[in-house]
């Protein structure tokens, strides 16, 4: 099974959506999953599916916004499979709102569900890893968001640029540790995130969230050649879903 055989990762927001598909890509693989969110019956839901096919893998629910609910998740971590290998960031929110129209407890959620848990969970991460002495990964999803600005959605791309600048940093600093730090930043993903659109966009403009779980999984594998395959083959896959290309 490579690299990722009976190695123990933390998949956050990983309930639906692009963390369940990491999931099941990287439990495929050999990988011990623990799957984590706020919704408890999605979790059970993914992980009834991944251990109905042999796969190993448990839900712990928690709030990554929260320091308690972080170490909690990592302490269960450790009791249920061992100490994490590979962190998967990927628990988030949007919003879709002009910037007189955000809120302030708006403006607080987006930032805390998409920036303040990338910090938690990877402060946690990288302090265990490096205790432990493993080389270990932490792979964060990000968004185009995180590269660009765009109309009607401040507070999602002040979030996802924070998250950039907070992985660059991470990168030098979790080098001296031998830690590995990777960020993705992914266009639209055919997930629940459009479900706050007053009409959600059309499938043509969105991967599907399997590929992108490939993708994750073919980062945690550490397969380079594979990684950017997988790239070019998903840009494909959005020239041919926007064109019509054989169709």
């Amino acid at each position: 099974m490579g690299f990722l055989r009976n190695k123990i990762l933390i998949v956050t927001g990983a309930g639906s959506g692009i963390g369940a598909a990491a999931a099941e890509s990287c439990a495929r693989r050999g990988a011990a999953v623990v799957l984590s969110g706020r919704r408890a019956d999605k979790l059970d839901l993914v992980r009834e599916k991944l251990t109905g096919h042999g796969f190993r893998a448990a839900a712990v629910p928690a709030d990554v916004t929260r320091p308690e609910d972080v170490r909690r998740l990592f302490d269960e971590t450790e009791r249920i499979f061992g100490p994490v290998d590979i962190l998967v960031n990927n628990a988030g929110r949007g919003l879709k709102a002009d910037i007189l129209e955000i809120r302030d407890e708006d403006w607080r959620a987006v930032l805390d569900a998409d920036l303040t848990s990338v910090f938690l969970c990877s402060r946690e991460a990288l302090r265990r890893m490096s205790k432990a002495g493993n080389r270990g990964h932490i792979i964060t999803v990000c968004s185009i968001a995180g590269l660009y600005g765009t109309p009607g959605y401040a507070a999602y791309c002040a979030a996802k640029h924070g998250v950039t600048g907070f992985q660059r940093s991470l990168k030098w600093e979790a080098r001296k540790h031998g830690v590995k730090v990777s960020t993705v930043f992914p266009g639209r993903v055919d997930t629940e995130f459009f479900d706050i659109y007053a009409r959600r966009p059309d499938k043509r403009q969105m991967l599907p969230a399997r590929a992108l779980g490939e993708y994750l999984a073919a980062i945690a594998e550490r397969k380079p050649l594979k990684r950017q395959a997988l790239r070019l083959l998903n840009i494909w896959r959005r020239a041919v879903r926007l064109t019509g290309i054989g169709s």
